[in-house]
């Protein structure tokens, strides 16, 4: 499975799932259990070099690895040094594409790729905001 197949697949695994919590480090938590129980490897806070760590690197289980895909929470939106940190996850080796994780369904527009490497959001929803209303 080449990156952008990988990237469909792990966005609409995530756009399917809901999140008890909107927090960066649960909904990291919960996309690397529901990619795992997928089938996926997940590595979390994989190590870039020089103290840099992605928070959270999928691939396909060997021997069909083909791409990895870094995800990133954005959760209260992109600013400049989220820019920054993900022109930076796209110049490593081992990350041939990037899922960014938001809240709200399209709330900043963002480039189709990053430093080379294809952008694909993702919107989290809570399952709070799913449950019954009273």
């Amino acid at each position: 499975m080449y990156a952008d197949l990988l990237a469909q697949r792990v966005v609409e695994l995530i756009e399917g799932a809901s999140f008890p919590h909107l927090d960066p480090a649960s909904v990291i938590s919960v996309i690397a259990l529901l990619l795992a129980g997928a089938g996926l490897v997940t590595v979390r806070d994989y190590a870039l070099g020089g103290g840099e760590r992605l928070p959270l690197l999928v691939a396909e289980p060997f021997p069909r690895v083909e791409a990895s895909i870094g995800i990133v929470a954005a959760l209260e939106g992109v600013d400049e040094a989220l820019s920054r940190r993900l022109a930076h996850y796209a110049q490593h080796p081992a990350v041939d594409g990037l899922v960014l994780v938001g809240a709200a369904p399209g709330a900043v527009p963002l480039p189709r790729a990053v430093g080379g490497v294809p952008l694909r959001t993702a919107t989290a929803v809570s399952s709070r905001a799913t449950g019954p209303t009273h």
